[in-house]
């Protein structure tokens, strides 16, 4: 209200000295006296508040002025008094009239006021700005002097407020004092806490929680003491368990050590009678023509190989137990693989009592070759099929395989062995897959066995990436189901050609015509079904100008056997037909020598067919002959003749083998019985080859290979280690030792031949095999010229890292799994920074591989990728003993 006021006494002033000045200044106007202008001009400029004076004529145009420079004109030449209010100033414009009819209002500025406005001459206007300046200044004053009014208002209002809230808030202060004390434990303190009389409740039930807490604390302390008692007591007996498990633990380790040393001692001594027996056993077969004499050896074979099945299983689950079972990848012919173990199983396990069919059956859209570990597949299959054939009495056992799934680089196999045998109680199937354990565990139990077939092949299986389940009806029989992964191969088997016959078949199981029939129409073989011999003599008869062959299935009774012998001459001689014997098993058959020279082929059931194909395409009419076929010619190896041959060996039966095999055939063959006589042997005499038994008194093959690699004359020399030894790192130790291969005992005498021809031209120098197996997996020259050739130091680093890697490689395995990119990427890239300093190029190459597909692709098709880095890892694991590390490795700087 008081700025209001202010601004309203500057209008009316400036209004009332702008009418003046217009009044006034009549008569200088007219008569243009200057002098009194600019007196009235400095009247007017005498008011503190007006800042510029102009005076106009009637023209528009200055006549006088005084003040300050005014601002630009906002208003316009009117007969009208006008006022104009900017922020800084006000603007006000007068007219100025002059009567003509009165010369004395020249004087009397009083006279134009009663003279009507019609009567009277516009001469000019005057024109004033007065300053708003002091009028602010003035409020500035104002407000200031109401803000300062209002400040001490408020710091009186704040001292008072202070004064009452600290008389009110001090006992609250105590009690937080007091309760801040009972916090920290401090009860006498808080109990000589005073509060003012109107607390007097609340100071009494302070005191009372006061003794309460501290009879609590009192009690509490008593508590912890007694708890730390029993603590330190509970650690002392801790720290004895844990002497305790640390003994323990390494007890374990050294029996787990024991029990793998046993192990590989059972196998040795164990195999080393097996191996002269097997071979005594394969010589005595060549010459004995007694068939009672036969059948004895033929069990005696029979049971060796049996014995041998068990220490396989026994040594391969060892393996499993300590995670040194690695599977290799190799391509194979599935199909070819199947019937081999079901011709197998057949010779082993059918017998005269026992026919059933065994039916392998394939998807159409199957491929024939793959890419896995062929010896682990058909391990599984011989387990799984093998027990269905020992449980089944009747009926048939089938192995159906089919296509689970597939990408661009792996495919997913799904088996089915089903079999119409006595079938396993549902209460039972549980025991399937433990160690050492079977359905039947009593002692009148019917069928033997370890009971580690079943566990063996669940690892396998799962090792596999792949799942094994089973379900079972003793009325109906049991089906075996479980899955593989196996990588894609490029490999494909030769174009057969249709071969345009027609054969008669004679099958009596429908499920196994079924089988035959289907396989013969898609080589292009037409067949015709019958029934009984005289169906075949009557289609003969009929047709046997049209007909090429004869597929006779024979059972090993003698009646069969006799009708199968005169069905055979008659086709032969009447119409010049051959006939292809399918038998089943062979034992009985082998016994009537003259069915096998008047039939073109006699094929063991489960029929192969690749065997049955080649039957079929060998089948010439006009060759038909009754005679007996001439034997065949033994294997000539007169060029093993003069060879001379150094066997060491612990065992005198296993050197008089080597000698029974060997020296028929012209090879010089040298005994030792101990590591240090071969030596003495080897410093005398030149020898064109070595056999090594691993494990002899004294001094073993490796450390004997090692003294007679420092000879100068025998450091190329082949040395072939004979072991009975089956884990890999101990045949890694072999080739590291110095051994250029190894063959596994019981030897085999063709494979013991094939050995020699393959070892006696070979021009290499064992430095040279040595550096063909590390080439694309290990560098020297790159690891030393990392540590300027340091060689302790190169291989320092070397074994930091190569310790490590079956950790990383577990730890890989497990993100795969888990799907775990980013802790996957962080194994990688370690795994790629050390490999580019130790030599390990292959390591490198890999690892960048796959840590640049992680990081772009991330799992998107990484398992191809992932599976090639683990391949190089046990690659270079496998042969990490054969670097042949500089001499002056240890030698003192």
């Amino acid at each position: 209200m008081r700025f209001s006021d202010l601004n309203h006494q500057l209008y009316e002033r400036t209004k009332q000295i702008t009418e003046q000045v217009a009044t006034s200044s009549e008569y200088a106007i007219v008569f243009s006296d200057q002098n009194m202008m600019y007196r009235i001009l400095q009247n007017a400029l005498s008011h503190h508040d007006i800042s510029s004076v102009q005076l106009f004529n009637s023209e528009q145009k200055i006549i006088a002025e005084l003040g300050s420079v005014p601002t630009q004109n906002n208003l316009s030449f009117a007969e009208e008094s006008q006022i104009l209010e900017h922020d800084d100033y006000l603007e006000s414009m007068s007219a100025i009239h002059y009567a003509n009819n009165s010369l004395d209002g020249v004087f009397n500025a009083q006279t134009d006021l009663f003279n009507p406005s019609n009567q009277r001459n516009l001469i000019g206007w005057v024109k004033i700005e007065a300053n708003k300046s002091a009028i602010k200044i003035v409020k500035y004053q104002y407000a200031s002097l109401i803000i300062f009014i209002l400040m001490l208002i408020n710091i009186l209002t704040i001292l008072t407020t202070y004064q009452v809230s600290k008389h009110l808030t001090q006992p609250i202060s105590k009690l937080g004092v007091a309760l801040n004390k009972l916090v920290k434990g401090q009860f006498s303190a808080a109990k000589l806490m005073k509060l003012p009389p109107e607390y007097a409740d609340i100071q009494k039930d302070l005191l009372d929680l006061t003794e309460r807490l501290e009879h609590h604390h009192e009690e509490l302390i008593i508590g912890i003491e007694q708890s730390t008692e029993d603590m330190r007591r509970s650690m002392d007996s801790m720290e004895e368990k844990s002497a305790q498990l640390h003994i323990a633990n390494k007890e374990a380790m050294e029996s787990n050590r024991l029990k793998s040393q046993f192990l590989a001692n059972i196998s040795h001594e164990v195999r080393t009678p097996l191996n002269a027996i097997l071979g005594y056993t394969k010589t005595l077969q060549k010459d004995i023509v007694d068939t009672q004499q036969r059948l004895y050896i033929d069990t005696i074979e029979q049971s060796t190989n049996s014995l041998l099945a068990i220490i396989g299983d026994i040594l391969d689950f060892s393996k499993i137990e300590a995670g040194k079972l690695n599977l290799e990848n190799n391509h194979f012919n599935l199909k070819a693989l199947v019937d081999d173990v079901y011709q197998i199983l057949s010779v082993n396990l059918l017998t005269k009592e026992k026919q059933i069919d065994l039916v392998p059956e394939f998807g159409t859209d199957i491929p024939e070759w793959f890419i896995g570990d062929s010896t682990r597949i058909r391990q599984i299959l011989t387990n799984l099929i093998g027990n269905a054939i020992k449980f089944t009495h009747q009926g048939s056992v089938r192995t159906k395989v089919s296509i689970a799934s597939q990408t661009s680089q792996e495919i997913v196999l799904s088996f089915h062995i089903i079999d119409t045998g006595i079938g396993i109680p549902e209460h039972k199937i549980h025991r399937l897959f433990k160690p050492f354990s079977q359905v039947d565990t009593s002692t009148t139990r019917q069928f033997g066995g370890t009971g580690l077939g079943l566990v063996i092949t669940k690892k396998l299986v799962e090792q596999m990436k792949g799942k094994i389940e089973v379900s079972s009806d003793p009325s109906i029989g049991s089906t075996f189901r479980f899955t593989i992964t196996l990588k894609k191969s490029n490999k494909v088997s030769p174009h057969i050609q249709k071969l345009d016959q027609h054969v008669l078949l004679l099958e009596p199981s429908t499920a196994y015509k079924n089988y035959l029939t289907k396989y013969l129409e898609s080589i292009g073989v037409r067949s015709t079904a019958c029934s009984d011999i005289e169906q075949i003599v009557s289609t003969l008869n009929k047709q046997h100008d049209t007909i090429h062959a004869i597929l006779l299935s024979v059972n090993p009774d003698d009646q069969s056997i006799a009708e199968a012998r005169e069905l055979i001459h008659y086709c032969a001689q009447q119409h010049s037909i051959s006939s292809i014997m399918m038998v089943q098993p062979p034992g009985q058959i082998a016994h009537h020598s003259d069915l096998k020279n008047v039939c073109s082929d006699i094929l063991l059931k489960p029929i192969s067919q690749d065997r049955l194909y080649k039957a079929l395409s060998n089948i010439n009419k006009a060759s038909v002959n009754l005679a007996p076929p001439k034997a065949p010619e033994p294997a000539n190896y007169e060029h093993f003749k003069g060879l001379k041959i150094l066997a060491v060996d612990d065992s005198p039966i296993n050197l008089q083998l080597l000698n029974h095999w060997l020296t028929p055939v012209g090879v010089v063959v040298s005994s030792a019985y101990s590591g240090q006589q071969a030596i003495d042997m080897a410093i005398h005499d030149t020898f064109d080859l070595i056999f090594m038994d691993i494990q002899m008194p004294e001094m073993d093959g490796m450390e004997t290979t090692q003294m007679l690699r420092q000879l100068e004359h025998c450091k190329n020399i082949p040395i072939i280690a004979l072991t009975a030894h089956a884990l890999g790192s101990e045949q890694q130790q072999m080739l590291a030792s110095g051994m250029n291969a190894y063959l596994t005992k019981p030897i085999d005498e063709e494979l013991l031949f094939n050995t020699i021809e393959t070892w006696r031209n070979n021009t290499k120098t064992f430095q040279d095999q040595v550096d063909d197996k590390l080439i694309n997996i290990f560098d020297l020259e790159k690891a030393l010229d990392v540590v300027d050739g340091k060689a302790d130091i190169a291989k320092e680093m070397f074994d930091m890292l190569a310790d490590s890697l079956d950790a990383e490689k577990k730890l890989i395995q497990h993100h795969l799994e888990n799907q775990d990119t980013e802790k996957l990427i962080e194994v990688v890239h370690r795994i790629h920074g050390a490999s580019k300093y130790t030599g390990t190029i292959n390591i490198a190459r890999h690892a960048g591989f796959l840590e640049t597909h992680l990081k772009e692709l991330g799992l998107e098709e990484v398992d191809g990728v992932a599976e090639d880095f683990i391949e190089t890892i046990e690659e270079l694991l496998t042969h990490r003993q054969l670097i042949p590390w500089p001499q002056s490795l240890d030698a003192t700087p």
